[in-house]
C-alpha cells in the first residue's frame, strides 16, 4: 500500500521555503544588505558645502546642469523638479532603505527556527541587528531634525517609523519621535554587539563584523553627545583594527584603482558597501564637483588634496568642467579594486574617539582628555601630511581645538556616506552657500540659511500616497531664488 497524498500536494515551482541557517545567510546578503546595484542616496552628493556646479564646453547643450539644479539650490519640491529634468538618479531612498530592513527583518523574525548551529545563527543576527541599526539611523538623520537639535528635544521631534516586524499589515505605521528610533537603533547596537563579540571573527570586509558594529555605535553614541560610549566604542574599533594608510608611500598622485583611498582593498576598511555611483552619480560628475571651499581647507602639504583631489588644467577644460575633481571614486567599468567602494574605515574611530574627548575637556576642563584627542588626531595626521614637513598638533582651546577637529574631519571623510551634511546638521545647521552655474557667463549664489527646513529632507510624495497618517515635514515656502 501507498499514498500519493504529497505527491499531489501543490507547491510552488519557483518559490523556496527557507529551512537552514544559509538560507538566512542567503536572503540577508541578497535582500538585506545593499548590494553593488543598490543606489541609498546618491542625489545627497548636491547638498552640503562640499559641492559646486561648474560650467564649460562639455556642458553646452546637455541635460547634465539643470539635472542637478534643483536638489543643488535646496528647492523644496527637488524631486518633481529632478524627475522633469530628465534625472532619473534614486530620489526615494525612503523607499530604498525600508526595503532592505524587511530583508533584516525576515533573518531577524524566523532564523530562530531554522537548521544550523547557534554559532552561525549569532553570527547572521549579529549581522541583520547592526544593519538594521544603521537603516533607522540613516532614515533618521534624512528625514528628521538631528538628535541633538537645540530647539526641541528628541522625544518631542517626529522621527521616522521604526520597522522591526516582517509581517504584512493593513495597519499604516505612523512617525516614531527621534528619541524612539535612537531608543531602537542603539537597542539593536547592543543586541548586535553582545552576538558578534562572542566569536569575534574575522570576516571579508563586505559581510559586517564585530569592529563594524562598534563603529557604527560610536558613530551614533557621537551624534547622540554620550561621549564616554562614543570613547568606549571606538576603542574597541581601534583595538581590533588600528591600521591607517600612509599616504607617504602613495607616490603623492592620484591612483584610485591601484591605490583606493576607499572600499574593498584598502587596508583601513572594516566594511563595504554599494557602487561608486553613490558619490559621483551622473550629472554629479560632469556639471558638478568638489567646491574650491573645500580645496581651501587643505594645507599644501596635505597628501590627501595631492591623491585625492586632482586639479583641471586649462588645456583640459574643454573636456572637463570642474575646476577639481575627487579621486576616491571611479566608474563601475574600472578594475575591480573599486568594487563596493563605500567604506566605513578605522580613520572615523580616530576622529570619533578625537571629537569626543574634545568634548569632555570643553564640558570639564579635562586636560587628560584633550592629550588624547591630540594622540588621536596627530595618529591620524602623521599618516596623511608630507612626513618631511609634519608638526603635530599642540594643546589649544577647547572651542579652537574642536573646530580643528571638525576641519580634519572634513578632510578625511570628504565624498564618503552622508558625513558632511549629517555633521553640518548635528553642528547646529548653519547657513551655507552654493555657487551655481546655468551657463558659461553666467554664475547665481544660492544660500542655505541657518537652520533651513530643508536641513530635514521632505518624505516623497508617492510614500505619503500610499501612507496616509504620515506627516510631512515643514517645507521651505516658493522657489528658492538666487542672491
Amino acid at each position: 500500500m501507498m499514498s500519493c497524498k504529497k505527491f499531489l500536494a501543490e507547491y510552488s515551482q519557483t518559490d523556496v521555503t527557507p529551512k537552514s541557517t544559509g538560507d538566512f545567510a542567503e536572503i540577508l546578503y541578497s535582500d538585506g544588505y545593499p548590494d553593488s546595484r543598490t543606489l541609498l542616496q546618491p542625489w545627497m552628493v548636491f547638498l552640503d558645502d562640499d559641492a559646486e556646479s561648474y560650467n564649460g564646453p562639455i556642458i553646452d547643450n546637455t541635460k547634465f546642469m539643470p539635472g542637478g539644479g534643483a536638489i543643488f539650490q535646496w528647492q523644496p519640491d527637488y524631486i518633481v523638479r529632478t524627475a522633469a529634468a530628465g534625472n532619473t538618479t534614486s530620489l526615494n531612498s525612503w523607499g530604498t532603505y525600508y526595503h532592505l530592513l524587511l530583508g533584516t527583518n525576515v533573518v531577524l523574525q524566523y532564523l530562530d527556527n531554522a537548521i544550523g548551529t547557534q554559532e552561525e545563527k549569532d553570527l547572521y543576527k549579529g549581522e541583520a541587528y547592526t544593519l538594521r541599526a544603521f537603516y533607522h539611523f540613516m532614515l533618521v538623520n534624512i528625514y528628521a531634525k538631528p538628535y541633538n537639535d537645540s530647539t526641541t528635544t528628541p522625544d518631542k521631534s517626529p522621527g521616522v517609523p521604526i520597522r522591526v516586524s516582517a509581517n504584512l499589515s493593513d495597519n499604516f505605521l505612523s512617525r516614531n519621535t527621534v528619541q524612539e528610533v535612537y531608543e531602537q537603533i542603539t537597542k539593536d547596537l547592543d543586541n548586535a554587539i553582545a552576538l558578534l563579540d562572542k566569536q569575534k571573527k574575522n570576516r571579508e570586509v563586505y559581510r559586517i563584523s564585530h569592529t563594524a558594529a562598534h563603529l557604527l555605535a560610536s558613530r551614533v553614541y557621537l551624534y547622540m553627545e554620550k561621549w564616554d560610549k562614543a570613547i568606549e566604542h571606538a576603542d574597541k574599533v581601534l583595538l581590533y583594527h588600528p591600521q591607517l594608510m600612509d599616504l607617504n608611500t602613495w607616490g603623492g598622485v592620484p591612483n584610485p584603482e591601484e591605490k583606493p583611498l576607499v572600499g574593498q582593498y584598502n587596508l583601513e576598511t572594516i566594511w563595504c558597501y554599494g557602487r561608486p555611483e553613490e558619490q559621483s552619480d551622473l550629472p554629479y560628475a560632469i556639471a558638478y564637483e568638489i567646491s574650491h571651499d573645500l580645496v581651501k581647507t587643505f594645507a599644501d602639504n596635505d597628501l590627501r588634496k595631492q591623491i585625492g583631489i586632482y586639479e583641471t588644467p586649462e588645456f583640459m577644460k574643454e573636456f572637463l568642467a570642474a575646476d577639481f575633481g575627487q579621486a576616491k571614486y571611479v566608474g563601475e567599468n574600472s578594475s575591480a579594486k573599486m568594487r563596493l567602494p563605500n567604506s566605513w574605515r578605522s580613520a572615523e574611530a580616530y576622529l570619533n574617539r578625537a571629537e569626543a574627548y574634545i568634548q569632555q575637556y570643553r564640558t570639564k576642563g579635562n586636560a587628560g582628555a584633550a592629550a588624547q584627542a591630540l594622540n588621536s588626531l596627530n595618529t591620524l595626521r602623521a599618516s596623511r601630511t608630507d612626513r618631511a614637513s609634519f608638526t603635530p598638533w599642540e594643546l589649544k582651546p577647547a572651542d579652537q581645538l574642536l573646530q580643528m577637529c571638525r576641519d580634519e574631519r572634513r578632510r578625511e571623510l570628504f565624498r564618503e556616506e552622508a558625513h558632511r551634511w549629517f555633521d553640518l546638521r548635528r553642528y547646529g545647521m548653519p547657513a551655507i552657500r552654493h555657487v551655481y552655474r546655468p551657463d558659461r557667463n553666467s554664475v547665481q549664489i544660492f544660500r542655505l540659511p541657518a537652520r533651513d527646513p530643508q536641513y530635514v529632507m521632505p518624505i516623497p510624495d508617492e510614500v505619503l500616497t500610499r501612507n496616509p497618517v504620515l506627516v510631512q515635514n515643514p517645507l521651505f515656502s516658493g522657489t528658492r531664488l538666487p542672491e
